[in-house]
């Protein structure tokens, strides 16, 4: 079935051969996972787990080739947002093939500035706890906090819990 998340955060997670979880996504209001059941692929290992109070609608295959019929718009729809998820998906790849945490911080505050922020909320929130961010970049939450506490002694970030403000220093740095 096809999940579609309407409030809030659902943790998309891949278990690995040792029980750790690897997090492979959040999906957020208006984000969906599960539409490889709607193609007959199977799904051995990925679970969704909520990570604070969550609306999600479900959709069954045989009313997802009902509204194909009826709403042509709804595959066109389908296509795009897989694409989306397909470079999110690749640039999550990316973050992972960098050896040094550092790096692979800089590069998920980059792309999580330019995705999300704008003049009014001048902080950007990180989608996910540090734990969580940690298991997504493939690393510990200790060498993340460490690298967190060091962008803000560089004056390069400040950090209140999961908002952050990104200081010029950062893209003077990074430029």
């Amino acid at each position: 079935m096809l999940i579609i998340v309407v409030l809030v955060q659902l943790k998309v997670t891949k278990l690995k051969k040792d029980g750790k979880e690897h997090i492979i996504r959040i999906i957020g209001a208006g984000d969906y996972g599960g539409e490889n059941y709607l193609f007959d692929l199977e799904n051995t290992s990925v679970y969704g787990i909520a990570l604070t109070k969550t609306e999600v609608y479900f959709l069954y295959k045989a009313d997802f080739h009902k509204l194909l019929k009826i709403d042509h718009q709804v595959r066109q729809n389908l296509l795009n947002l897989n694409a989306k998820k397909s470079v999110e998906l690749e640039r999550q790849a990316q973050l992972l093939l960098f050896y040094r945490v550092d790096t692979k911080l800089v590069a998920y505050l980059e792309d999580l500035y330019n995705d999300t922020y704008n003049e009014e909320e001048n902080p950007i929130t990180l989608p996910m706890s540090l734990k969580d961010l940690a298991s997504y970049l493939g690393t510990s939450a200790e060498s993340l906090s460490r690298c967190f506490k060091d962008f803000e002694t560089k004056g390069w970030i400040e950090r209140h819990h999961r908002k952050i403000i990104i200081k010029p220093a950062f893209g003077e740095e990074f430029k």
